[in-house]
């Protein structure tokens, strides 16, 4: 079992007082049912690790909808133009800023993460659903009001 000596305080002279803390003893109060749960981050403690005490009574928190994956499912921004405007909208929204779609390939914005390609390059097969870049900026006006 894991066990964490810590200093207390120090005492006037040569003394120190010293108090074990043991992480299997916590066990005894019971732990929230996530907390073997993985985090976006690949967060997940062993058992007898004494960073699992901070959930002693409580449960831990987490959110099963990683952005990851959330921009992976959307869909891919097809346009006629070699160069488009990406701005997410809104006041809360990114700084407009200005991908090429030159290469034959995916362009990923870097702030929103939507992806752009140029039609010529749009193979429906290889890059999953699309919209047009007209129905993207009517998107972005809807969330602007």
């Amino acid at each position: 079992m894991a066990t964490i000596v810590r200093g207390l305080s120090r005492l006037p002279g040569k003394h120190q007082v010293f108090r074990a803390l043991s992480t299997s003893s916590c066990k005894c109060i019971g732990e929230g049912p996530n907390v073997d749960k993985v985090t976006h981050t690949g967060q997940v403690w062993d058992k007898d690790d004494f960073r699992r005490t901070r959930f002693v009574g409580k449960d831990k928190l987490v959110n099963t909808q990683f952005s990851i994956d959330l921009i992976a499912e959307d869909p891919i921004v097809v346009c006629e133009r070699r160069k488009v405007a990406s701005n997410s909208g809104g006041a809360l929204g990114h700084p407009k800023v200005f991908i090429n779609l030159d290469r034959p390939e995916v362009a990923v914005c870097g702030y929103s993460g939507r992806k752009f390609i140029q039609k010529k390059f749009y193979n429906a097969k290889e890059h999953g659903p699309s919209i047009t870049y007209e129905e993207y900026l009517a998107e972005m006006e809807s969330i602007k009001s």
